[in-house]
């Protein structure tokens, strides 16, 4: 089985997917409260161009934001450790990484105020014009291996 909920995990019509922060749905134990889990897959919204392949490999787990069309984790380990590592191996530019739930809450805390310039690949530029784009996070993924 893909996911507890079968391939696609089913979310009520009234969930709204951008808002949804995925480290305020992470499993705990229910005796102690402790995690599941202590290691989450976060995407590097800023590196992603959008190819939708983890959200068609892993749909339970990654989404496509529709403002700016990058992937999304809206549900930690929302499919099974296999199909996440499929999706993670499809991306082009390796833009997931595992993190510590610690830094995935302040990832995605810090990425609500995120501004990306969606042509700055093309013009190499942060906060030109009369918008002010945010630079990249600092995500410890991204200083070595993803696993």
């Amino acid at each position: 089985e893909t996911a507890k909920t079968g391939f696609g995990m089913y979310l009520d019509d009234d969930v709204d997917l951008t808002t949804v922060e995925s480290h305020t749905t992470v499993e705990r134990e229910e005796e102690t409260g402790e995690l599941i889990r202590t290691q989450m897959v976060y995407v590097d919204e800023h590196t992603c161009i959008g190819c939708t392949h983890c959200a068609g490999v892993a749909q339970s787990t990654f989404f496509m934001e529709p403002e700016l069309g990058r992937a999304r984790v809206f549900q930690q380990w929302g499919d099974d450790q296999e199909t996440i590592e499929i999706a993670i191996d499809t991306c082009p530019v390796n833009c997931i990484h595992y993190v510590p739930f610690e830094e995935l809450a302040n990832l995605e805390v810090d990425r609500r105020g995120q501004n990306i310039n969606a042509k700055a690949r093309l013009v190499g530029e942060y906060g030109s014009g009369p918008r002010v784009f945010t630079g990249p996070q600092n995500i410890s993924g991204n200083m070595g291996s993803r696993c």
